[in-house]
């Protein structure tokens, strides 16, 4: 946290000078009222012994829009994993190596992308002013989610910021290992698509060449049209309308109830809330908070509008197991397992192992929609050929008889 230094006067009216640990400038200054001190003068020093500066920090950067934030910032203002994860990671070990966050942000934003080079310039000079480096993550949604606020808060207030950053690049390490092995697993119907199109471009070449004005494997120009204003409508729908919150509750609730596919999702977006729990957990979040942070990054409404109430009921003192019973989220096994911890005694541990649980069955829920994913683009793929050839034998045995 920023260290400040301050030149203040007592109730003797006694000049006192000293420095002073918070979170944030606010902060510093309530707590030297609190000790009966008027301040005259405070600032932030890079090391002790530094003299205080009397000119007021930055002011506060106007707040973003809703459109910024949620509009333009998802179009085109997201940053990828990978560059979160070195950043998290760097910044972890140049926060244990002493580093100054300022200094350490302004190194940072030097080797990032552009998008986040900005952010972390920006968060530079919050810090610099004594604001927390939170206050300028929080500005950007689409690019630090919830559960990584939580942790750099978790990590602001307990001074364990280099922890929780290192915490925070193992988790999105594995988000990265489970998206590559996504994308290892549809490989293949990638690359039978990409094939299928290269291959009807090439026919038609072939025949443009050999028999001019002759007729093509292709399909009617209509089925192009409305296969390209499908997909740009189904981009739209998704990157802008279904993030709306009873939107996208709707339409979760909708996908749950499908046979068969709701369970997939339940299971892949509760693989998603053990990953977020687990590191929230092992964080020191506190577990209703835990919970509630972990619904947040399930990436399924209708699953965390069954979860949140069990913060609540935690809070109020019911037991986690009946708690969790009652969401109708938990599966048996979870159940079982949180029963065991509070018979024992070992709920942390047994909390723990529920995060595991969770985490494995994410990556037999992945690869069990990689592979139904190939299936479907195979089939697809299957139609469109036995379409062409259904159209060919058509034509041509109607030319045929006509003659």
């Amino acid at each position: 946290m920023p260290i400040f230094q301050f030149e203040a006067v007592d109730g003797s009216g006694q000049v006192v000078r000293g420095t002073e640990i918070g979170p944030s400038l606010d902060t510093a200054i309530a707590q030297l009222h609190s000790r009966g001190l008027e301040v005259r003068q405070i600032g932030v020093a890079s090391a002790p012994g530094d003299p205080v500066s009397s000119a007021p920090p930055p002011p506060q950067t106007a707040p973003r829009s809703v459109l910024q934030s949620h509009v333009v910032g998802r179009a085109v203002g997201t940053v990828p994993l990978h560059s979160l994860h070195f950043f998290f990671r760097q910044f972890g070990t140049m926060l244990k190596a002493g580093i100054n966050p300022a200094d350490a942000l302004d190194t940072l934003s030097k080797q990032s992308s552009s998008k986040l080079s900005a952010v972390l310039r920006e968060t530079r000079d919050h810090v610099i002013a004594g604001r927390p480096a939170s206050v300028g993550f929080q500005r950007y949604p689409e690019i630090f989610t919830p559960l990584m606020m939580s942790m750099v808060r978790v990590g602001e207030e307990t001074g364990t910021l280099d922890e929780q950053c290192r915490q925070l690049s193992e988790y999105i390490q594995r988000d990265i290992e489970l998206r590559n092995m996504i994308k290892r697993e549809t490989a293949m119907p990638k690359i039978t698509v990409a094939a299928s199109i290269f291959i009807i471009l090439g026919a038609n070449t072939v025949i443009a060449m050999m028999a001019p004005g002759g007729q093509g494997i292709a399909a009617p120009i209509s089925i192009w049209v409305g296969a390209a204003v499908f997909g740009f409508a189904v981009f739209l729908f998704v990157r802008f309308v279904l993030p709306i919150p009873h939107i996208r509750r709707g339409f979760d609730s909708l996908t749950l109830a499908l046979p068969w596919f709701g369970k997939m999702i339940l299971g892949f977006s509760m693989a998603k809330f053990g990953r977020a729990f687990g590191a929230l957990y092992r964080s020191g979040v506190s577990l209703p908070r835990a919970i509630e942070l972990a619904a947040d990054s399930c990436g399924n409404e209708a699953v965390r509008a069954r979860v949140y109430p069990a913060a609540r009921d935690l809070e109020s003192g019911r037991g986690i197991t009946e708690t969790f019973a009652a969401t109708q989220a938990f599966s048996p096994i979870v159940l079982d397992m949180t029963r065991t911890g509070e018979t024992t005694g070992n709920m942390e541990e047994m909390l723990t192992k529920v995060a595991e649980y969770y985490e494995d069955e994410g990556q037999v829920q992945a690869q069990l929609a990689a592979k139904i994913f190939g299936v479907l683009v195979l089939l697809l793929v299957a139609a469109y050929v036995l379409y062409i050839v259904v159209g060919f034998y058509v034509g041509y045995f109607a030319s045929r008889f006509s003659g």
